[in-house]
């Protein structure tokens, strides 16, 4: 089939656009209908060939023809506008001339599944609008209809869209929860075996790793619980007063490396859950040691002032883009070093729990190599 004699014979105005909006092709109905030549199109940009009319001052053809196009470019979908008032200058002397437009924008997609050229269809209605007063809104109402149809097809593409992510979203936390109450015992039975293997051999440089790793990966495995409960609002907590100093204090024994304490010499009393509370200072101090350096400082500071709690760790380690701050809070997700290890989930249970002593939990860094500052805060008991 020869689709250029199609495209010239057909009795449908069209008008081909590149990317950029330059004229590309048309066709001879539609040089008939906006009264132009072929050869003073092509190349041109449609804007610079189809300006507004200078002298109708509520004149908006170029603004929504500009929406509908930049829509298709974007969506890769067919945009039909409603009736459109678009001008156009007639004859020698370029007066402009009043004329309604029925248009319809459709993307040409090659072969990579880019867009090569955008189809501009129009008819031209101006007869029907000027023959008819009540013309205008009849076709209004037409176009109504067309949208809303229109609206519905997308709102159902994207229930269905919506739809498959929670299902893969459930999934996916099924699957890490069967995943962690899984690894429970055989990460017990390796405990106990380690300390087994202790008693009858004594100290030995391979059950320190052996600890350690295990140690690492029951974190993990509690972190993923832990995860899972947040997402299924399973997450409890039982509030009763607890002094920070001593979570503080046993945390920072817990963690293995120096830390440079700096804490109030009269109790900072909160209403928590002293164990969730010494999880999360336990998460924020692992990440610090995580992305830091070994050698370099880690800061534990704790204040209590104007009914508030506030418990600060900071590191000097790679820091991350201030930008990106809230992301670190989200489930699987680390905006540092990706090639550093854990499963980014630790903030996410961490801003939980805070959240459910209701206090807030902050992330800041100046920008990578910067080191990072973590501030909690909670409010005061008594």
């Amino acid at each position: 089939m020869d689709f250029g004699l199609l495209f010239d014979c057909t009795p449908s105005p069209y008008l081909v656009v590149d990317p950029d909006l330059v004229i590309v092709e048309v066709n001879p109905a539609y040089l008939a209908a906006t009264g132009t030549a072929r050869a003073d199109l092509l190349g041109k940009h449609i804007f610079t060939a189809f300006p507004d009319n200078p002298d109708l001052l509520a004149a908006d053809g170029v603004r929504n023809l500009r929406r509908s196009l930049d829509t298709v470019l974007r969506t890769g979908r067919a945009d039909t506008m409603p009736i459109q008032r678009y001008d156009l200058a007639i004859g020698p002397g370029g007066a402009f001339v009043e004329r309604h437009w029925s248009p319809v924008n459709t993307p040409l997609i090659g072969p990579d599944g880019a867009i090569r050229y955008v189809l501009h269809r129009v008819e031209d209605v101006t007869e029907l609008v000027a023959a008819r007063p009540d013309a205008r809104l009849e076709r209004l109402e037409v176009d109504l209809f067309v949208r809303s149809r229109e609206l519905k097809a997308a709102n159902d593409r994207l229930a269905e869209a919506g739809a498959a992510l929670r299902r893969e979203h459930q999934a996916k936390d099924r699957f890490f929860a069967a995943v962690a109450h899984e690894l429970r015992n055989p990460l017990g039975a390796l405990r106990a075996a380690a300390e087994l293997l202790g008693d009858e051999v004594g100290e030995h440089a391979a059950l320190g790793v052996l600890d350690r790793q295990v140690t690492a990966l029951n974190r993990m495995t509690e972190d993923l619980l832990d995860a899972g409960r947040v997402i299924s609002g399973g997450l409890r907590v039982d509030r009763l007063p607890v002094d920070l100093r001593e979570v503080v204090a046993d945390g920072v024994a817990g963690i293995g490396r120096p830390v440079r304490v700096d804490v109030p010499a009269t109790g900072v009393r909160v209403l928590g859950d002293r164990v969730r509370l010494g999880q999360v200072l336990g998460n924020l101090l692992s990440n610090a040691v995580k992305y830091s350096p070994p050698g370099s400082a880690i800061a534990v500071t704790l204040t209590g002032a104007a009914a508030e709690a506030e418990l600060v760790v900071v590191d000097e380690g790679i820091g991350f883009d201030s930008a990106h701050s809230e992301e670190l809070f989200e489930s699987f997700t680390r905006v540092a070093d990706t090639r550093a290890g854990g499963l980014g989930v630790g903030l996410f249970v961490v801003r939980a729990v805070v959240g459910l002593h209701g206090g807030t939990v902050t992330a800041h860094s100046d920008g990578p190599g910067t080191g990072a500052r973590f501030t909690l805060r909670l409010p005061l008991f008594g």
